[in-house]
This record gives C-alpha cells, structure tokens and sequence, in this order.
C-alpha cells in the first residue's frame, strides 16, 4: 500500500480500514495501529498550522491541499472566530 499523498487520501485509506474491520473483525489491530499512526500524522500538521498562525502566515502544506501563501492579516481571528477569546 503506497503512502497517502494528502489529507483525502489519508482519509479515504482510513475509511477503508473501518470497512476491513467490519468486514474481517481480525484485522482490529491493524486498523489499530493504522489509526494511531494518522493520528500522529494529524497532530504534526496542527501544530505546523498552529505554528504558522501564531507567526500570522497562511500554512503552506502540501499535504492539506494547495494554499495561496499568502500572509494573513491576523493569525489570532483563526483562532478566536474574531472574537476576544479561544473558539
């Protein structure tokens, strides 16, 4: 199995996972570690997306889809909804 090229198909591959355990209950700890491992894959692309934010950049991660690069205006209105406090 090739290694997903972005966040679609992480998530279609994680999808199918979910149909191999209900299809074949024996492959739970496979999906299991399959998920644990998107997981992480997910954490390192909020923290690259939290760290650009606080920097008041636009994230250029390929991995999540084509960005324009461009700086924000301000990385806190991400963050608050515009508001004065945390979402």
């Amino acid at each position: 199995m090739a290694k997903p090229k972005d966040i679609n198909e992480l998530r279609d591959e994680l999808l199918n996972a979910y149909e191999w355990v209900k299809a074949d209950p024996r492959r739970a700890n496979q999906v299991k570690e399959m998920t644990n491992a998107a997981g992480k894959i997910l954490g390192t692309l909020k923290t690259q997306i939290e760290y650009s934010v606080l920097r008041c950049e636009e994230p250029d991660i390929s991995f999540m889809g084509s960005t324009s690069g461009k700086p924000l205006k301000s990385g806190l209105k991400l963050l608050t909804n515009g508001n004065d406090h945390p979402a």
